[in-house]
């Protein structure tokens, strides 16, 4: 994504998991619906979900991985 300011991007993925959590979602949808609400974040200056098609896709652009034991 094209990066307009990084203010928020963190609280933004912890608002993200939280509302996964708080409607029981899946682990991974919680996180790629996390990691997708950050990264709409660094792209404006201010807060909010202000384009919901834009969400969801880079929400259908993140891909997880899992990381095997041991690795780090």
């Amino acid at each position: 994504v094209r990066v307009a300011s990084t203010v928020g991007a963190g609280d933004s993925l912890v608002a993200g998991m939280v509302h996964g959590l708080l409607l029981a979602e899946a682990p991974a949808q919680t996180l790629t619906r996390a990691t997708a609400i950050a990264a709409q974040a660094v792209t404006q200056i201010g807060f909010g979900i202000h384009d919901r098609e834009h969400l969801a896709q880079l929400e259908a652009a993140v891909q997880l991985t899992e990381q095997q034991e041991g690795c780090r």
